[in-house]
């Protein structure tokens, strides 16, 4: 989540996004909680409780959280697990996170299962945080790549125009694949790029949730 090449990190981006889903959800004196999970070893439950002080302090646990420090990978599973045994009564679950997983050629997702049985309990908002690089890579010559939750390394020659094809093929294919695992899930999927106006976007998917809600309530009575 410190990986970012345009205006923001992902890290920034996942901040902002809680930050406007907090602060909307906090205006009807709601509580809200949140589970933080990293590669540095089981992840961190804050009790949900109400008030813009404690949202804020929730932010700040947010912003200030470490990543992975290589010793592992980070168990979205596991975090969504946790969600679903501890918040019991039935509320909005919003899940941020850039959802690269860390093995795209399992048949299933190691989440996957547990994203559907949060789902089955809470209205779910699945929030996609996404860098253009994690889409096609430039023609930059040779690159030192390092993933920072296990520390692996590899070389790439990105002046290897068959490789950069096989890439944004790939990352086309992990796309199309997750939006279909949270449509099975139930879950609603928005994308905040940080290369967009990720505020205009936020706007524009509510509006069209909102809509969308509104045609079902008309055509049920």
């Amino acid at each position: 989540m410190e990986f970012g090449t345009a205006d923001r990190t992902k890290r920034e981006q996942a901040l902002a996004a809680a930050a406007a889903v907090g602060f909307l959800t906090a205006r009807g004196g709601n509580r809200i909680g949140a589970i933080l999970a990293t590669g540095n070893g089981p992840a961190t439950t804050i009790p949900a409780r109400g008030g813009r002080d404690h949202l804020r302090a929730v932010l700040h646990r947010i912003q200030s959280v470490e990543v992975g420090d290589g010793s592992g990978a980070t168990d979205l599973g596991a975090a969504l697990d946790r969600l679903s045994r501890t918040a019991r009564r039935r509320g909005l679950a919003v899940v941020i996170s850039d959802w690269i997983d860390d093995d795209p050629a399992a048949e299933r997702m190691g989440w996957e299962l547990a994203l559907r049985r949060v789902a089955v309990r809470h209205e779910t908002l699945c929030v996609e945080v996404l860098d253009p690089r994690e889409l096609e890579l430039p023609d930059v010559g040779v690159l030192d790549l390092v993933d920072p939750e296990t520390g692996r390394r590899r070389e790439i020659q990105t002046g290897d125009r068959r490789l950069r094809d096989r890439y944004a093929a790939a990352a086309a294919a992990r796309r199309t694949r997750l939006a279909g695992t949270f449509r099975a899930a139930g879950a609603d999927h928005l994308v905040l790029r940080t290369d967009r106006d990720w505020l205009a976007d936020m706007v524009a998917f509510v509006t069209t949730r909102r809509q969308r809600a509104a045609a079902v309530a008309r055509s049920g009575s």
